[in-house]
C-alpha cells in the first residue's frame, strides 16, 4: 500500500471513529490527537487493531503509545517502519 493510500485510510477511520461530523480539513496530520485531549489512550487499541488489519503490519507493544501514535504523521511512520507502505 502506498503511503498516500495509508494516511487517507487512517484519516478516514480517525475521523469516521471517533470524530463524526467534523471537518476532515480541521485534521492536519501533525494534530496532536491524544496529548491535546482530542482522542484517549483507548483509543489507540482501537487504532492498533485498524492498523494491524488494514495494513498487514505487526505492532510490538514499544510501538503503542503517545509518542508512536499522538498524530497521523507518526501513524504512517509507524506503518512504514513495520512494512506496510510498498511503492510510490
Amino acid at each position: 500500500m502506498t503511503e498516500s493510500a495509508v494516511r487517507a485510510d487512517l484519516r478516514r477511520f480517525i475521523l469516521e471513529s471517533f470524530l463524526p461530523g467534523e471537518d476532515p480539513a480541521t485534521l492536519a496530520d501533525s494534530t496532536p490527537l491524544v496529548s491535546s485531549g482530542i482522542l484517549t489512550s483507548l483509543c489507540l487499541v482501537e487504532i492498533t487493531t485498524f492498523i494491524e488489519e488494514s495494513f498487514s503490519v505487526e505492532l510490538r507493544p514499544a510501538d503503542i503509545g503517545i509518542e508512536q501514535m499522538d498524530t497521523v504523521d507518526l501513524m504512517v511512520d509507524l506503518v512504514r517502519r513495520r512494512g506496510g507502505i510498498r511503492g510510490a
